[in-house]
C-alpha cells in the first residue's frame, strides 16, 4: 500500500522545504533574499553574465529574473552594462555594494552548508548526490 511519508517526492520536499527556510533565517540579518544570494553568487563566479545565463543556471524563467534584478539594481547590488562587442546583449555585473555583499555572505553559505551535512559520512554524502542525482535524470523523461 502506498505511503506518502515513504514517497522520495515527500522526503526530498519536506526536506528542501526546512533548508530553504533555515538558510534563509541565516540570511535575515544581512538584509538579503535566498534569490538575491544566489544570483550574486553566479554573478560573481561568471564575472558579467546575461539574464538568460543567469536565468539558466537558476533554472527559473526569464520573466522571475527579470524582475529579482530590477529589485537588486535598485538596491544598487548589480548593474545592467552593454556588451561593448554587441549593444543587443545586456550584462549583469555586481557593483561595489554587490561584491562586498558577496564576500559578506560568502563565509555565512559556506557554514552553513558545513553544518547541513556534519555528522554524515563522506561516503553518504556521495551516495546521496548521486542518487538525488539520478533521481532529477528520471524526473526530466515524466
Amino acid at each position: 500500500m502506498f505511503n506518502l511519508e515513504d514517497c522520495v517526492c515527500f522526503i526530498s520536499n519536506k526536506c528542501n522545504k526546512e533548508i530553504i527556510e533555515a538558510f534563509n533565517n541565516s540570511l535575515l540579518p544581512y538584509n538579503i533574499t535566498r534569490p538575491q544570494w544566489i544570483a550574486i553568487y553566479y554573478i560573481q563566479k561568471n564575472e558579467s553574465i546575461t539574464q538568460k545565463q543567469l536565468s539558466n543556471l537558476i533554472d527559473s524563467k526569464e520573466s522571475t529574473i527579470v524582475r529579482l534584478i530590477d529589485r537588486m539594481e535598485k538596491e544598487n547590488l548589480v548593474e545592467r552594462k552593454k556588451d561593448p562587442n554587441d549593444r543587443r546583449i545586456t550584462m549583469l555585473c555586481l557593483t561595489s555594494k554587490g561584491k562586498s555583499t558577496y564576500n559578506e555572505i560568502l563565509p555565512i553559505s559556506i557554514n552553513f552548508s558545513k553544518n547541513i551535512i556534519k555528522d554524515i559520512d563522506e561516503n553518504d554524502l556521495i551516495i546521496f548526490k548521486n542518487v538525488f542525482n539520478k533521481i532529477l535524470k528520471n524526473s526530466k523523461t515524466l
